[in-house]
């Protein structure tokens, strides 16, 4: 084997090296950007919070982009330009929390409207007791009305 046939093998495998990470880069973009049209289930995206970015005051994006704060990640529920951007995990009116899948029953919040109501079966916790919704697109509070009780 003659030196200009390994330089030949080098010289393709960094360009396969190249070519693998760039396929990389482009699946992670088609990723986030799936999950940010909604197109990707929030369990996934939570697996795959490292894959978005963090905010920041100078933070601008769309209606459906996601972002990590506080230690959750976020979905915008409007378009944020420059000077709006608000801290996701403190201005509820904004952002919708996407929650954690290890978190089997989350604390309960308030929905602010279509955009955070809770699904039929969905799972929380509130005033120390566990329980299940009866109703798809759930705003009421737990103990009020269509929430069952989990003993």
């Amino acid at each position: 084997m003659g030196i200009n046939h390994i330089e030949t093998s080098l010289i393709e495998a960094r360009k396969s090296r190249k070519a693998e990470r760039q396929l990389q880069a482009v699946g992670l973009t088609a990723f986030v950007a799936l999950a940010q049209s909604e197109m990707v289930d929030d369990t996934t995206i939570t697996e795959n919070a490292d894959l978005f970015c963090v905010w920041d005051e100078n933070w601008t994006g769309h209606r459906g982009s996601i972002v990590f704060d506080d230690g959750a990640l976020f979905r915008s529920i409007h378009d944020v330009g420059s000077g709006q951007a608000t801290r996701p995990s403190e201005t509820p009116s904004m952002w919708t929390r996407i929650g954690n899948p290890g978190d089997e029953w989350p604390e309960w919040s308030q929905p602010l409207g279509a955009h955070d109501a809770y699904p039929l079966g969905a799972q929380v916790t509130h005033n120390g007791s566990r329980w299940t919704s009866d109703l798809d697109n759930n705003i009421w509070e737990p103990g009020v009305f269509a929430w069952t009780a989990v003993t």
